[in-house]
């Protein structure tokens, strides 16, 4: 009879049974979008995945899918498959990726499921996967919208190599690798280096960084990958495994593990965290990147460029008398969040001296939720609970920068500089220099 070790070994799953994605972050509950992917698929004589698709809209939803191989499958190519229609507020369920994908060559295949909607109107679905053996045995792939996968440095932590004892089973990782198709393909698709390193508990590094060359489409899987970076050989509890991409063209990346044991063959799914990125704008490296719109950090002294403002508007009140500027900010709540005017000339927060204060409002226009006269910062301050804000909706507030006196001497620059834990915007401006105060 084929075990499940057996089909796993086949597929170089080696037994295992969990994966994770790295760039992408955590599994969310924002699961709606318009472009669905599953970092990995499997179909073979025993080991099958099994897909539901939901439809929230009151129309139906056409969806349009695609197979990209992983390395070393007798696939080969990537192909289009049939798309499938989703009935209004209803669940669409495939017994197998053969049953959406019927080109799919004969054996064992595993890569990479690429969904999107066809719909002439933008028609949001999300979507689930449970792979098992026929015993039940396997573990749940959700799908990932598109725009998660970038390429920040994506951590899979809590991995692990042991041998089996009297009293406990073996213990493996393998780890996955890829680089997301490009939709509007270049002529010549650009090579992405992705450099995977170990670290044990400890924080060695375990054996020596390797890197896996990736065209857009392609997964490659990292059998073990302890013995995949040559670690000595030995037990290892608690192990982390950085995914970094190296290479020029910032494409999507997603990587992820599996951790399985060898006698009963229960795995997880890992999905890499993203845990730092590059932000386009500030040129910057910030945890928890890489969108601009959601940084930890940022240190800004102007806002976006555009026709007129070709290098963006400076952060500065001019000369001549009161004047303000309104900076929209977006932030997401419950969360603690901290922002300061730095003088240019020091890099450190303002002194009141310096002629300038601000304060933090709430959506409403009115709430005043930090700041105020002659304040040029506060520390971290804490936004509410859901039901405190917006009906529970994250949303935006307004940061209004002022003279804290009439100023009629030079103009006085400054940079915003804000902090939060789970990310907020830049800081446009959408008052400027406006001849007034507001406080």
């Amino acid at each position: 009879m084929t075990t499940f070790r057996k089909l796993a070994t086949a597929l170089g799953l080696c037994a295992t049974a969990a994966l994770g994605t790295g760039t992408a972050m955590a599994q969310s509950t924002d699961g709606y979008h318009t472009i669905q992917v599953f970092p990995v698929v499997v179909d073979s004589a025993s080991f099958t995945q099994r897909f539901s698709f939901r439809n929230p809209n009151s129309s139906v939803l056409t969806i349009s899918p695609s197979y990209y191989p992983g390395t070393g499958t007798s696939q080969g190519v990537a192909i289009g498959c049939p798309s499938f229609n989703v009935a209004a507020n209803s669940v669409a369920t495939f017994a197998s990726l053969r049953a959406i994908c019927p080109a799919l060559v004969a054996g064992s295949q595993f890569g990479t499921l690429y969904t999107y909607e066809i719909n002439i109107t933008n028609e949001p679905y999300a979507a689930f996967s449970r792979v098992a053996n026929p015993q039940g045995n396997g573990f749940s792939v959700e799908s990932f919208p598109a725009h998660t996968f970038t390429s920040g440095d994506g951590v899979v932590i809590g991995v692990r190599r042991i041998a089996a004892t009297v009293s406990n089973p073996a213990f493996q990782t393998n780890c996955f690798v890829g680089n997301l198709v490009d939709y509007t393909a270049p002529v010549t698709p650009v090579t992405s280096t992705v450099d995977v390193t170990v670290t044990n508990s400890a924080g060695t590094t375990i054996g020596a960084p390797t890197s896996v060359l990736l065209t857009p489409g392609k997964l490659t899987r990292l059998l073990d990958v302890f013995a995949f970076v040559g670690a000595p050989a030995g037990d290892y509890n608690d192990a982390r495994v950085s995914f970094v991409e190296s290479g020029t063209g910032e494409p999507g990346i997603f990587s992820f593990c599996t951790v399985q044991d060898n006698t009963s063959f229960g795995a997880d799914f890992r999905i890499a965290k993203r845990e730092q990125g590059y932000s386009h704008f500030l040129g910057t490296y910030d945890v928890g990147g890489q969108d601009d719109h959601t940084n930890r950090f940022s240190l800004v002294s102007s806002d976006l460029p555009t026709t007129y403002f070709p290098a963006g508007r400076p952060f500065t009140l001019l000369t001549g008398g009161s004047r303000h500027n309104v900076h929209a900010m977006y932030f997401r709540h419950p969360d603690w969040i901290q922002c300061e005017l730095i003088d240019p000339a020091t890099g450190v927060r303002a002194l009141t001296g310096y002629g300038l204060e601000m304060r933090m409002i709430a959506s409403d226009g009115v709430t005043v939720v930090a700041g105020g006269n002659d304040s040029t910062g506060w520390g971290e301050t804490y936004l509410g609970d859901k039901t405190d804000r917006d009906d529970g909706n994250n949303t935006r507030y307004t940061i209004e920068v002022e003279n804290n006196a009439g100023n009629t001497g030079a103009d006085i620059p400054y940079r915003l500089h804000c902090q939060s834990g789970s990310g907020h915007t830049l800081g446009e401006i959408t008052e400027y220099n406006v001849g007034t105060e507001h406080f």
